[in-house]
This record gives C-alpha cells, sequence and structure tokens, in this order.
C-alpha cells in the first residue's frame, strides 16, 4: 500500500476490487480487550474493527456483506490497523502542539463525501454514531495535515529534475534494448548424410515452388519417403525469444538471414550428439527499446516521492514515541491471540 503522506499527491484510477472469496463464515465473533493505551486513550480490538470496516465502507464497500471476506481482511489487517491507530494518535497529539485544526465545516463535507447522502443510514450498518465517525473523520482530516507539514513538505524538496533524470539512467540500466527473434525450423534426422543434404533441398524447393506453409512442405515431402526409411523429417514449435536465449548456433544462423528468408541447410550436432541437419526460418525481428524518459517520468517521480516518504515517516514516526514516551512494550498483545473467531 502506498504511504498515507503521498495520498494528495497520487492521481491514479482505483484498483479493480478483489472478487469476494466463497461464503464459508456464518458469524464472526469479537474477542474484544484493551491492546494498548496512547496518552488517555485505550485502544481496543472493538476500535480497531471499527477503523477497518470505516476503511472497507470506503474501498471495497461489496466486502461488508460477507462474513467470510471480513473475516480474513480482518485476520489480515488487524495489526497495521492497529499501528496506523496508534501512529494517528501520536500524530494528533503533535498536530495539537502546533494548533492544527480542521473547522466543523470541511469535517461535514467530509463526512457526506465519505459516507454518502444517508450518512446515518450508513453508520447504523457499520456500528458507529455520528460522534464517533465525526472525531474519525477529524482526525484523519488532521493527520493529513499534521503529516504534511512534517514529512510531505520535506519529501517534495528532495525530489528534484536530477534526482528523475538518475533514476531514469538506473531504469535504462535495468531495462535494456532487447533483440526478441521469431523463427522455426525443420529438423532431418538420417543415419546418411547425404540422405540428409539431399532432403534438405528438396524440402527448399519443394516450399518455394507450392507456396505452402513450413509444415505442409514437410508432410508432403514425407509422403514421398519410402516405408521402410529410418529418416524423419520434424518441425519446430514457433519460437519467440530474446537474443541472450538463444544458443550460439542459432543466433550464428539467424543473424545472416533477412525477415522471411529460409538458411541453407546446416549440419548440426543436436543434444544427444547426433548430426542432424537444420532449415530455419527467420519469420521476424524486432529491436524492442526502453520508454522514453517522457513516458516514465511522472513514474520515476511518483517511486522517488514514496521511498522517500517511507524513510521520511519512519523517522517522524521515531521522533514521535520518543517525545510522547511510547513504545511497542506498551502494546499488550498475549501470545497466540486470535481477536477473532470464525464460525
Amino acid at each position: 500500500m502506498l504511504p498515507f503522506i503521498l495520498a494528495a499527491l497520487l492521481t491514479a484510477a482505483p484498483q479493480e476490487p478483489p472478487p469476494l472469496p466463497p461464503e464459508q463464515v456464518s458469524e464472526i465473533i469479537i474477542n474484544n480487550r484493551i491492546l494498548t493505551r496512547v496518552g488517555d486513550k485505550n485502544i481496543t480490538v472493538l476500535d480497531v474493527v471499527k477503523q477497518m470496516d470505516v476503511f472497507l465502507n470506503r474501498h471495497y464497500p461489496h466486502y461488508l456483506n460477507s462474513n467470510t471476506a471480513r473475516y480474513q481482511f480482518y485476520t489480515m489487517h488487524w495489526k497495521t490497523t492497529l499501528q496506523q491507530i496508534i501512529d494517528n494518535e501520536l500524530m494528533t497529539a503533535d498536530a495539537e502542539s502546533k494548533d492544527i485544526k480542521v473547522t466543523d465545516g470541511d469535517v461535514r463535507e467530509e463526512i457526506q463525501s465519505r459516507f454518502g447522502p444517508n450518512v446515518m443510514g450508513t453508520l447504523d450498518q457499520l456500528g458507529l454514531s455520528y460522534e464517533e465517525a465525526r472525531k474519525l473523520v477529524q482526525q484523519e482530516m488532521v493527520v493529513q495535515r499534521i503529516q504534511g507539514f512534517r514529512v510531505t513538505s520535506k519529501v517534495l524538496q528532495k525530489v528534484s529534475t536530477q534526482n528523475i533524470k538518475d533514476a531514469y539512467k538506473q531504469f535504462l540500466q535495468e531495462n535494456p534494448p532487447k533483440d526478441l527473434w521469431k523463427y522455426q525450423f525443420v529438423t532431418i534426422r538420417s543415419d546418411n548424410s547425404e540422405t540428409m543434404q539431399n532432403l534438405a533441398s528438396q524440402l527448399v524447393a519443394l516450399k518455394e515452388k507450392s507456396q505452402t506453409s513450413l509444415a505442409a512442405a514437410v508432410d508432403l515431402l514425407k509422403e514421398q519417403l519410402p516405408p521402410e526409411s529410418t529418416t524423419t523429417l520434424t518441425v519446430s514449435q514457433e519460437f519467440d525469444t530474446e537474443e541472450k536465449a538463444l544458443s550460439q548456433t542459432h543466433r550464428e544462423t539467424l543473424s545472416q538471414l533477412e525477415i522471411g528468408k529460409w538458411s541453407q541447410p546446416t549440419l548440426q550436432t543436436s543434444r544427444d550428439g547426433t548430426s542432424v541437419v537444420r532449415i530455419f526460418h527467420l519469420k521476424n525481428h524486432t529491436k524492442e527499446r526502453p520508454p522514453v524518459f517522457t513516458a516514465v517520468a511522472n513514474s520515476l517521480r511518483m517511486q522517488l516521492l514514496n521511498d522517500i516518504a517511507d524513510q521520511e515517516l519512519k523517522t517522524y514516526r521515531a521522533k514521535l514515541y520518543q517525545r510522547f514516551n511510547f513504545d511497542d512494550r506498551l502494546i499488550d498483545i498475549p501470545p497466540n491471540f486470535e481477536p477473532f473467531i470464525a464460525r
């Protein structure tokens, strides 16, 4: 998940919501208890559930009607949600020290946007009172502002045009141009090398005369072989591969061909050590070049912003923990604690 710090900067289209899993859970039992205390506020399992439900309502509302989907989401995300609640409480305290506030009008407008025109009906479904929703939204807006002051402003200053150009150079090193080859070949096997060469010449002549496909030409030539013949002709699959994946013998042969042309019959050693004759057909040869700078500059910038934001947010969090005398030992989660039971 992208850092919350950059929410205002990102304009990517919303992701396709994940499909609902088969319904297997009829009831979710919440094992409520106090998990930690931040300042003078106790944080419980139920607080974490409410936060997760608000998130689901905003991003994946179809999950709320499925006990199985909610149970899976709860069990996967309750610890990270608890961490977010702790961080939000500490950032709220920091915002108060800086007298950062939001107006009641802004909060009401965000509540309408967040929960839709039927606010009370939505809140009833989520098990939230209006006052609880107001406090959640207000805190989130305050947290956004203090993050902007403490983190986002620093992040934006640290990503210059030169940084993006340097990232593009690294991108080019990791994504060099590619030579792509599309080809096919015929393999002729026989105990007699002269027989193989003669059949190869016949195949080339037959292909040029009949103007048919490679496989069809091979089938026509097979029909001319005597029933007792041990000679075989096989057509390979159509290969579509990068040059670095080509064997040396294939690369040497293909590099001498024009697109659409056939190679001269070539005597080669197969993997089993026997001699075979092969005829190659080069169907296409293209060079795939990495995108130009302007095509990827914005995505590179976003990646740099997010990478720096991760580091700045960690630094900010560490300072908050030190300033408000909070550490992970204050999180009281017994070993093997299961906050949710599915029935």
